[in-house]
Formats: C-alpha cells, structure tokens, sequence
C-alpha cells in the first residue's frame, strides 16, 4: 500500500499535467532543503551524487543498497574507510556522512538494506512518495525494474522524477525521465550493449583475438564448474588461466586479468573523475527541474559525457518508443 505523498507533491494547478501527471513546473515550489530524494544504488556514481546532493542542499534523502563494504571500495570511493569491510554499504554510509557533514542542519539520510527490485514491496513505500528517484544502479536489470516500477506510478497520485546515470571509464551519461512526459529506460534497451556470441568452433580451433581466448575459457570453466558455487574473484581468476592457456596455443597475445574481468564480469574501470563529473551533472538536473523553466516537448534529456579521446559533451532528445509498454499509452 502506498501511504500519501509527501508535502510539495500535491498539486492541483494548472500545471498539473493530464491524468493527474505533475508536469517540472509543479516542482519550482518545493525547496531542496524539504526535498525528498530516493538514491538507488550506492556505488562509485551513488556516494558521489549523495555528497553533491548534500552540498546542494538537500537534506531528506533515502538511500538503497544491498551490497556490503569491500576492500577495494575504500581507496575508490569517499565515504567508506578501513574497518567498514563486510558491513552494508548504505549503513555505513548513513553514518559516516552524517559525520562528515556534521554543520548541514536538518540532514536526514536513511538507509535501506535491500536491493532496489524489493524494496518498494519490503519497505512498503512507492515511488510517489520522492519527489525524485535517483540511480546509481550498475546493471541493466535492475534499471529495468526501478523504471518500470515507477512508470507503472505515473498516473495518479504523483510520479517522481526519475534521473538515470552511469559511467564506463573515461565515459559516461545521465538522463532525465518525466513518467508521462518523456521517453523511458524502456524505449532505449536497444542503446545498452549486447553481450557478444561466437560459434563454439571458432574460438575453439580458430580463435584470432584475446577475447575469443577469454570466450572460449569462460566455456570450459562453465562445462567443467558450472555447480561449484565459487566466488567471482576465483571464477575470474580461473577463466584468465584457461584464457591465457588458449592464447599460448595459438601464439596470441593480449590475454590479461582486466580484459577477463571486462568480457566476463562486464567489468570496466572506474574512475573518480568521471563519476563526480556525472554526479555532479545528475544533481544540477535535479536542481534545474526545481528551478529552472517548466518542461517542454523539444527537452533535450540525454547528456553523454566521452573523456577516453579528449573531454566532450552532448545533449540529445530521445524520443519515446511507439511500441514501448509504458509510453504507448
């Protein structure tokens, strides 16, 4: 059951958009001080959006999360310190950046132990309650389901405001996505990368570049450890072997240990840079929809950001998919 939204979400103006949608217009009365803000995900984007949210004036956010602290989080990612390993995420990042900004009054940070795909349901909350819900979420699944979670909210009583964003190396983007007024996460599934096949044949007999290698140890670890339950570390360390093995027989070179994590764990760098660079860019959005001019038709709502050959930008309208489940209608 959702219990009524917050204060600053009822709107009965004229700018209410039809069906009971709340247009960005509706938003430029609501302070950030008495904001209220969702952050999925608090990874390397998700500590960088919540110290910029903090620092901008925010001061009601709820953040969710299911993983636990890890070693290599400590040097990657400001809030989390030697001795946080093993305990969850959005606990010790509650308590360490309500000491960290001990002179921001008022500030309340909740956190949620749970993934993002339960906890609407576990927490008997819904998205009509935050005036905005933001992701810092690394997998396309569970962005799948938080926009169809709130897509599925954009009729009465109030939809948030849904910032989407993450980051790959040197690159990055951030989108903006109005439930009723813009295009969704759904109608862009064909932007996300595909995972790549090849015939079992060729990388076997064949195999021409270090990610055949790699495809082809990931096929012997699966038909030879599909069962055994081993971390991913020790799986990622066990295909690079086999991976390296293959390349030796054929005399290929370029199999190392990040390129395995890449093609199998879908790993990619992750830069501080970059994610403060798209942090920043998700909460200036943020406060533009609460200051800025109400929401039109020609919106530009995809930002990119390419660092890996230069430092350049883009913005772009992405239209809604005609055929997408959500916006058809």
């Amino acid at each position: 059951m959702c219990v009524s939204p917050p204060p600053g979400l009822r709107d009965e103006s004229p700018e209410t958009g039809h069906g009971g949608e709340r247009t960005l217009s509706s938003l430029r009365a609501v302070d950030p001080s008495s904001c209220r803000v969702l952050l999925a995900g608090v990874g390397g984007i998700g500590t960088e959006i919540l110290r910029c949210l903090v620092l901008s004036g925010f001061r009601k956010i709820d953040i969710v999360d299911y993983d636990l602290v890890e070693i290599s989080n400590v040097s990657r990612q400001l809030f989390y310190r030697l001795g946080d390993e093993g305990k969850p995420k959005v606990q010790v990042l509650a308590r360490n950046a309500a000491e960290c900004f001990k002179s921001a009054k008022g500030l309340e940070i909740r956190p949620f132990h749970s993934d993002i795909c339960d906890f609407f349901s576990r927490f008997k909350v819904c998205p009509a309650e935050y005036h905005f819900i933001l992701s810092g979420l690394d997998n396309v699944h569970a962005r799948r389901v938080l926009n169809a979670l709130i897509m599925s909210e954009r009729r009465p009583p109030h939809p948030p405001v849904f910032v989407e964003s993450g980051t790959e190396g040197f690159n990055g983007h951030c989108r903006v996505i109005v439930p009723g007024e813009t295009s969704c996460y759904e109608c862009t599934m064909g932007l996300n990368v595909q995972d790549a096949s090849f015939p079992l044949c060729e990388i076997k007999e064949f195999p021409r570049t270090p990610v055949h290698c790699i495809a082809y140890g990931s096929f012997l670890y699966e038909e030879a450890e599909r069962d055994s339950g081993e971390d991913e570390n020790r799986k990622i360390h066990k295909i690079y072997q086999l991976a390296l093995q293959h390349a030796n027989t054929f005399g290929i070179q370029g199999v190392t240990l990040e390129l395995t994590q890449q093609v199998v764990g879908n790993i990619f760098p992750t830069l501080l840079s970059t994610n403060t660079i798209i942090a920043s860019c998700v909460v200036s959005q943020v406060i533009k929809c609460l200051r800025g001019p109400s929401l039109d038709r020609s919106l530009q709502n995809y930002f990119m950001y390419y660092g890996q050959t230069g430092i350049y930008s883009s913005s772009l309208e992405v239209h809604k998919d005609e055929n997408c489940i959500f916006c058809q209608n």
